[in-house]
Protein backbone atom coordinates (compact mmCIF):
# COMPACT_ATOMS: atom_id res chain seq x y z
CA UNK A 1 0.00 0.00 0.00
CA UNK A 2 1.27 3.44 -0.85
CA UNK A 3 2.22 5.69 2.06
CA UNK A 4 -0.36 8.16 0.79
CA UNK A 5 -3.07 5.64 1.52
CA UNK A 6 -1.91 4.92 5.05
CA UNK A 7 -4.28 5.94 7.81
CA UNK A 8 -3.27 8.98 9.80
CA UNK A 9 -3.17 6.94 13.02
CA UNK A 10 -0.63 4.58 11.50
CA UNK A 11 1.88 7.43 11.29
CA UNK A 12 1.62 8.14 15.03
CA UNK A 13 4.21 6.36 17.12
CA UNK A 14 3.11 3.69 19.57
CA UNK A 15 4.41 5.68 22.55
CA UNK A 16 2.41 8.74 21.58
CA UNK A 17 -0.73 6.64 21.15
CA UNK A 18 -0.28 5.20 24.64
CA UNK A 19 0.33 8.68 26.09
CA UNK A 20 -2.79 10.02 24.33
CA UNK A 21 -4.88 7.12 25.65
CA UNK A 22 -3.64 7.74 29.20
CA UNK A 23 -4.20 11.51 28.87
CA UNK A 24 -7.77 11.00 27.66
CA UNK A 25 -8.62 8.70 30.54
CA UNK A 26 -6.96 11.01 33.09
CA UNK A 27 -9.00 13.94 31.74
CA UNK A 28 -12.21 11.93 32.07
CA UNK A 29 -11.33 10.93 35.65
CA UNK A 30 -10.41 14.54 36.51
CA UNK A 31 -13.69 15.80 35.05
CA UNK A 32 -15.62 13.21 37.05
CA UNK A 33 -13.81 14.27 40.24
CA UNK A 34 -14.57 17.94 39.57
CA UNK A 35 -18.25 17.15 39.05
CA UNK A 36 -18.31 15.00 42.20
CA UNK A 37 -16.65 17.73 44.25
CA UNK A 38 -19.15 20.25 42.93
CA UNK A 39 -22.08 18.02 43.89
CA UNK A 40 -20.65 17.46 47.37
CA UNK A 41 -20.11 21.19 47.74
CA UNK A 42 -23.70 21.87 46.68
CA UNK A 43 -24.93 19.76 49.62
CA UNK A 44 -21.94 20.51 51.83
CA UNK A 45 -23.95 20.48 55.06
CA UNK A 46 -25.00 16.89 54.37
CA UNK A 47 -21.50 15.99 53.19
CA UNK A 48 -19.77 17.32 56.29
CA UNK A 49 -22.26 15.88 58.77
CA UNK A 50 -22.22 12.42 57.17
CA UNK A 51 -18.41 12.33 57.03
CA UNK A 52 -18.17 13.43 60.67
CA UNK A 53 -20.78 10.81 61.63
CA UNK A 54 -18.81 8.10 59.83
CA UNK A 55 -15.59 9.12 61.59
CA UNK A 56 -17.30 9.18 65.00
CA UNK A 57 -18.87 5.81 64.23
CA UNK A 58 -15.43 4.42 63.35
CA UNK A 59 -14.22 5.61 66.75
CA UNK A 60 -17.15 4.04 68.65
CA UNK A 61 -17.85 0.94 66.54
CA UNK A 62 -15.21 -1.30 68.23
CA UNK A 63 -16.97 -0.80 71.57
CA UNK A 64 -20.26 -1.88 69.99
CA UNK A 65 -18.56 -4.98 68.62
CA UNK A 66 -17.13 -5.72 72.05
CA UNK A 67 -20.56 -5.52 73.70
CA UNK A 68 -22.10 -7.63 70.95
CA UNK A 69 -19.38 -10.21 71.60
CA UNK A 70 -20.56 -10.27 75.22
CA UNK A 71 -24.05 -11.25 73.98
CA UNK A 72 -25.56 -7.78 74.40
CA UNK A 73 -28.22 -7.12 71.71
CA UNK A 74 -26.77 -4.94 68.97
CA UNK A 75 -29.40 -2.21 69.23
CA UNK A 76 -28.95 -1.94 73.00
CA UNK A 77 -25.15 -2.01 72.65
CA UNK A 78 -25.26 0.74 70.02
CA UNK A 79 -27.53 2.93 72.16
CA UNK A 80 -25.31 2.48 75.24
CA UNK A 81 -22.13 3.29 73.34
CA UNK A 82 -23.84 6.22 71.59
CA UNK A 83 -25.01 7.75 74.88
CA UNK A 84 -21.61 7.27 76.55
CA UNK A 85 -19.71 8.52 73.50
CA UNK A 86 -21.87 11.59 72.96
CA UNK A 87 -21.71 12.41 76.68
CA UNK A 88 -17.91 12.24 76.55
CA UNK A 89 -17.77 14.37 73.38
CA UNK A 90 -20.16 17.00 74.77
CA UNK A 91 -18.20 17.12 78.04
CA UNK A 92 -14.93 17.51 76.13
CA UNK A 93 -16.41 20.22 73.89
CA UNK A 94 -17.79 22.07 76.93
CA UNK A 95 -14.40 21.88 78.63
CA UNK A 96 -12.63 23.22 75.53
CA UNK A 97 -15.12 26.09 75.10
CA UNK A 98 -14.98 26.94 78.81
CA UNK A 99 -11.18 26.98 78.87
CA UNK A 100 -10.86 29.00 75.70
CA UNK A 101 -13.50 31.55 76.72
CA UNK A 102 -12.05 31.87 80.24
CA UNK A 103 -8.52 32.46 78.97
CA UNK A 104 -9.17 34.08 75.60
CA UNK A 105 -8.43 37.60 76.83
CA UNK A 106 -5.24 36.52 78.58
CA UNK A 107 -4.10 34.50 75.60
CA UNK A 108 -4.90 37.36 73.24
CA UNK A 109 -2.91 39.83 75.33
CA UNK A 110 0.01 37.40 75.47
CA UNK A 111 0.00 37.08 71.69
CA UNK A 112 -0.13 40.88 71.31
CA UNK A 113 2.84 41.16 73.65
CA UNK A 114 4.60 38.53 71.54
CA UNK A 115 4.00 40.60 68.40
CA UNK A 116 5.39 43.69 70.15
CA UNK A 117 8.46 41.75 71.28
CA UNK A 118 9.10 40.49 67.76
CA UNK A 119 8.64 44.05 66.48
CA UNK A 120 11.30 45.35 68.88
CA UNK A 121 13.64 42.48 67.96
CA UNK A 122 13.30 43.22 64.24
CA UNK A 123 14.10 46.90 64.81
CA UNK A 124 16.82 46.68 67.48
CA UNK A 125 18.07 43.13 66.94
CA UNK A 126 20.45 41.71 64.35
CA UNK A 127 17.93 42.33 61.54
CA UNK A 128 18.15 46.15 62.01
CA UNK A 129 15.00 46.81 60.04
CA UNK A 130 13.48 50.24 59.93
CA UNK A 131 10.11 51.06 61.46
CA UNK A 132 8.68 51.57 57.99
CA UNK A 133 9.88 48.14 56.83
CA UNK A 134 8.42 46.41 59.89
CA UNK A 135 5.12 48.25 59.54
CA UNK A 136 4.96 47.33 55.85
CA UNK A 137 5.68 43.67 56.72
CA UNK A 138 2.94 43.63 59.37
CA UNK A 139 0.46 45.30 57.00
CA UNK A 140 1.21 42.81 54.22
CA UNK A 141 0.80 39.87 56.60
CA UNK A 142 -2.45 41.29 58.00
CA UNK A 143 -3.86 41.90 54.53
CA UNK A 144 -2.92 38.39 53.41
CA UNK A 145 -4.60 36.79 56.42
CA UNK A 146 -7.69 38.97 56.02
CA UNK A 147 -7.95 38.20 52.31
CA UNK A 148 -7.73 34.46 52.88
CA UNK A 149 -9.59 34.30 56.18
CA UNK A 150 -12.75 32.85 54.69
CA UNK A 151 -10.87 30.25 52.69
CA UNK A 152 -8.71 29.24 55.64
CA UNK A 153 -11.61 28.95 58.03
CA UNK A 154 -14.17 27.33 55.75
CA UNK A 155 -12.73 26.22 52.42
CA UNK A 156 -14.82 24.65 49.70
CA UNK A 157 -17.45 23.23 52.06
CA UNK A 158 -18.76 26.55 53.29
CA UNK A 159 -22.53 26.65 53.75
CA UNK A 160 -22.78 26.30 57.53
CA UNK A 161 -22.86 30.09 57.89
CA UNK A 162 -25.65 30.46 60.40
CA UNK A 163 -26.47 29.15 63.83
CA UNK A 164 -29.56 27.40 62.46
CA UNK A 165 -27.53 25.43 59.94
CA UNK A 166 -24.92 24.52 62.57
CA UNK A 167 -27.59 23.27 64.97
CA UNK A 168 -29.36 21.40 62.20
CA UNK A 169 -26.10 19.83 61.10
CA UNK A 170 -25.27 18.79 64.66
CA UNK A 171 -28.68 17.13 65.13
CA UNK A 172 -28.36 15.41 61.76
CA UNK A 173 -24.88 14.20 62.69
CA UNK A 174 -26.17 12.71 65.96
CA UNK A 175 -28.97 10.81 64.23
CA UNK A 176 -26.64 9.63 61.46
CA UNK A 177 -24.14 8.37 64.04
CA UNK A 178 -26.84 6.48 65.92
CA UNK A 179 -28.20 4.89 62.75
CA UNK A 180 -24.72 3.86 61.62
CA UNK A 181 -23.97 2.30 65.01
CA UNK A 182 -27.20 0.30 65.02
CA UNK A 183 -26.76 -0.79 61.40
CA UNK A 184 -25.43 -4.34 61.03
CA UNK A 185 -24.01 -3.77 57.55
CA UNK A 186 -27.31 -3.44 55.70
CA UNK A 187 -26.28 -0.18 54.01
CA UNK A 188 -23.00 -1.71 52.90
CA UNK A 189 -24.70 -4.84 51.55
CA UNK A 190 -27.22 -2.71 49.67
CA UNK A 191 -24.43 -0.74 47.98
CA UNK A 192 -22.57 -3.95 47.08
CA UNK A 193 -25.71 -5.51 45.58
CA UNK A 194 -25.94 -2.60 43.13
CA UNK A 195 -22.70 -3.78 41.51
CA UNK A 196 -22.25 -6.60 38.99
CA UNK A 197 -22.18 -10.10 40.49
CA UNK A 198 -18.58 -10.83 39.49
CA UNK A 199 -17.20 -7.71 41.27
CA UNK A 200 -19.10 -7.96 44.56
CA UNK A 201 -16.56 -10.04 46.46
CA UNK A 202 -13.67 -7.76 45.54
CA UNK A 203 -15.63 -4.58 46.36
CA UNK A 204 -16.79 -6.05 49.68
CA UNK A 205 -13.23 -6.96 50.61
CA UNK A 206 -12.02 -3.47 49.64
CA UNK A 207 -14.79 -1.98 51.79
CA UNK A 208 -13.64 -4.06 54.74
CA UNK A 209 -10.09 -2.78 54.22
CA UNK A 210 -11.31 0.83 54.07
CA UNK A 211 -13.38 0.46 57.23
CA UNK A 212 -10.55 -1.17 59.21
CA UNK A 213 -8.20 1.59 58.03
CA UNK A 214 -10.58 4.32 59.20
CA UNK A 215 -11.05 2.64 62.59
CA UNK A 216 -7.29 2.32 63.06
CA UNK A 217 -6.71 5.92 62.01
CA UNK A 218 -9.36 7.46 64.28
CA UNK A 219 -8.35 5.43 67.32
CA UNK A 220 -4.64 6.08 66.79
CA UNK A 221 -4.99 9.79 65.99
CA UNK A 222 -7.00 10.57 69.12
CA UNK A 223 -4.60 8.55 71.28
CA UNK A 224 -1.51 10.17 69.78
CA UNK A 225 -3.02 13.66 70.10
CA UNK A 226 -3.78 12.97 73.76
CA UNK A 227 -0.22 11.76 74.37
CA UNK A 228 1.26 14.82 72.62
CA UNK A 229 -0.85 17.30 74.55
CA UNK A 230 -0.33 15.62 77.94
CA UNK A 231 3.43 15.43 77.36
CA UNK A 232 3.64 19.13 76.58
CA UNK A 233 1.30 20.00 79.49
CA UNK A 234 3.69 18.27 81.91
CA UNK A 235 6.68 20.08 80.37
CA UNK A 236 4.91 23.45 80.50
CA UNK A 237 3.90 22.90 84.14
CA UNK A 238 7.48 22.05 85.08
CA UNK A 239 8.71 25.14 83.25
CA UNK A 240 6.15 27.33 85.04
CA UNK A 241 4.38 28.40 81.86
CA UNK A 242 1.07 30.28 82.13
CA UNK A 243 -2.13 29.25 80.34
CA UNK A 244 -1.13 25.59 80.48
CA UNK A 245 -4.63 24.15 80.11
CA UNK A 246 -5.75 26.21 77.08
CA UNK A 247 -2.38 25.66 75.41
CA UNK A 248 -2.72 21.92 76.07
CA UNK A 249 -6.20 21.97 74.50
CA UNK A 250 -4.80 23.88 71.51
CA UNK A 251 -2.03 21.28 71.09
CA UNK A 252 -4.57 18.44 71.27
CA UNK A 253 -6.76 20.00 68.59
CA UNK A 254 -3.70 20.80 66.47
CA UNK A 255 -2.45 17.22 66.70
CA UNK A 256 -5.67 16.02 65.05
CA UNK A 257 -4.37 17.61 61.82
CA UNK A 258 -0.99 15.98 61.10
CA UNK A 259 2.08 18.19 60.62
CA UNK A 260 0.40 21.54 59.90
CA UNK A 261 -1.93 21.58 62.90
CA UNK A 262 0.84 20.73 65.36
CA UNK A 263 3.09 23.34 63.72
CA UNK A 264 0.53 26.13 64.13
CA UNK A 265 -0.23 25.18 67.74
CA UNK A 266 3.49 24.91 68.49
CA UNK A 267 4.14 28.42 67.17
CA UNK A 268 1.55 29.79 69.61
CA UNK A 269 3.20 27.94 72.52
CA UNK A 270 6.64 29.26 71.58
CA UNK A 271 5.32 32.82 71.27
CA UNK A 272 3.67 32.65 74.70
CA UNK A 273 6.93 31.30 76.19
CA UNK A 274 8.89 34.10 74.51
CA UNK A 275 6.68 36.82 75.99
CA UNK A 276 5.97 35.47 79.45
CA UNK A 277 9.39 33.96 80.15
CA UNK A 278 12.41 34.52 77.93
CA UNK A 279 14.00 33.61 74.63
CA UNK A 280 15.70 30.68 76.34
CA UNK A 281 12.33 29.32 77.51
CA UNK A 282 10.93 29.77 74.01
CA UNK A 283 13.87 27.76 72.66
CA UNK A 284 13.25 25.07 75.30
CA UNK A 285 9.59 24.84 74.29
CA UNK A 286 10.55 24.62 70.61
CA UNK A 287 13.02 21.81 71.32
CA UNK A 288 10.44 20.00 73.48
CA UNK A 289 7.87 20.24 70.67
CA UNK A 290 10.35 18.90 68.12
CA UNK A 291 11.31 16.01 70.40
CA UNK A 292 7.64 15.23 71.08
CA UNK A 293 6.83 15.16 67.37
CA UNK A 294 9.87 13.00 66.67
CA UNK A 295 8.90 10.63 69.49
CA UNK A 296 5.43 10.29 68.00
CA UNK A 297 6.63 9.87 64.43
CA UNK A 298 9.49 7.44 65.01
CA UNK A 299 8.36 5.41 68.03
CA UNK A 300 4.70 5.77 68.96
CA UNK A 301 3.24 6.14 65.48
CA UNK A 302 4.49 2.76 64.18
CA UNK A 303 3.54 1.03 67.44
CA UNK A 304 0.02 2.46 67.71
CA UNK A 305 -0.99 2.78 64.06
CA UNK A 306 1.08 -0.12 62.78
CA UNK A 307 0.71 -0.93 59.10
CA UNK A 308 -2.95 0.03 58.92
CA UNK A 309 -2.08 3.69 58.23
CA UNK A 310 1.33 3.57 56.56
CA UNK A 311 1.93 6.79 54.57
CA UNK A 312 5.23 8.50 53.89
CA UNK A 313 5.61 11.89 55.68
CA UNK A 314 5.89 13.62 52.30
CA UNK A 315 2.59 12.02 51.30
CA UNK A 316 1.00 13.27 54.53
CA UNK A 317 2.26 16.80 53.89
CA UNK A 318 0.98 16.75 50.32
CA UNK A 319 -2.40 15.36 51.40
CA UNK A 320 -2.86 17.92 54.19
CA UNK A 321 -1.84 20.81 51.93
CA UNK A 322 -4.15 19.72 49.12
CA UNK A 323 -6.98 19.15 51.59
CA UNK A 324 -6.50 22.61 53.08
CA UNK A 325 -6.58 24.19 49.61
CA UNK A 326 -9.74 22.33 48.56
CA UNK A 327 -11.64 22.20 51.83
CA UNK A 328 -10.00 24.48 54.39
CA UNK A 329 -9.60 23.17 57.92
CA UNK A 330 -12.14 20.41 57.34
CA UNK A 331 -10.33 19.34 54.18
CA UNK A 332 -7.00 19.20 56.03
CA UNK A 333 -8.66 17.13 58.77
CA UNK A 334 -10.01 14.44 56.44
CA UNK A 335 -7.13 14.46 53.95
CA UNK A 336 -4.87 11.96 55.74
CA UNK A 337 -7.52 9.31 56.54
CA UNK A 338 -8.80 9.60 52.95
CA UNK A 339 -5.26 9.15 51.61
CA UNK A 340 -4.71 6.17 53.91
CA UNK A 341 -7.97 4.56 52.79
CA UNK A 342 -7.19 5.08 49.11
CA UNK A 343 -3.67 3.72 49.59
CA UNK A 344 -4.81 0.57 51.37
CA UNK A 345 -7.75 -0.04 49.03
CA UNK A 346 -5.52 0.40 45.97
CA UNK A 347 -3.02 -2.07 47.43
CA UNK A 348 -5.83 -4.52 48.14
CA UNK A 349 -7.33 -4.19 44.64
CA UNK A 350 -3.96 -5.01 43.08
CA UNK A 351 -3.74 -8.25 45.05
CA UNK A 352 -5.27 -11.51 43.78
CA UNK A 353 -9.01 -11.78 44.35
CA UNK A 354 -9.85 -13.08 47.84
CA UNK A 355 -11.06 -16.66 47.78
CA UNK A 356 -12.40 -17.15 51.25
CA UNK A 357 -14.67 -14.15 51.68
CA UNK A 358 -17.85 -15.12 53.49
CA UNK A 359 -21.27 -14.81 51.89
CA UNK A 360 -24.71 -14.84 53.35
CA UNK A 361 -26.29 -18.26 52.74
CA UNK A 362 -29.79 -16.95 53.49
CA UNK A 363 -29.67 -14.55 50.55
CA UNK A 364 -28.41 -17.05 48.03
CA UNK A 365 -27.10 -14.27 45.81
CA UNK A 366 -23.52 -14.13 46.97
CA UNK A 367 -23.98 -10.77 48.72
CA UNK A 368 -21.09 -10.24 51.13
CA UNK A 369 -21.67 -10.09 54.81
CA UNK A 370 -21.31 -6.82 56.71
CA UNK A 371 -17.80 -5.56 57.45
CA UNK A 372 -16.44 -6.90 60.74
CA UNK A 373 -16.80 -4.59 63.70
Amino acid sequence: MSPLHERATDTVSWGLQVAAAWALRLLIVAAALVVLLGLLNAVSLVTITVIVAIMICALLQPLVGLLVGWRVPRTLAAILVFVLGMTALVAAAWFVIQQVSANSSALGSQLLDAVATIHRWLVKGPARMSEHQVSQLVNDLTNTISANRTGLAQGAFATANSALLVIGGAVFCLFATLFLLTDDGGIFRWVVKLLPQESRLRVAHAGNVAWRTLIAYMRSTVLLALINSLTMVVIMMIAGMPLVVPLGVLLFLGSLIPLLGMLVAGVVVVLVALVTKSAVMALVMAVALVLTVQLEGNLLNPLIMGKAVNIHPLGILMAVTAGAILGGIFGAFIAVPLAAILNNVASDVNRPAPGGLATDPQRGDGAPLAPPT
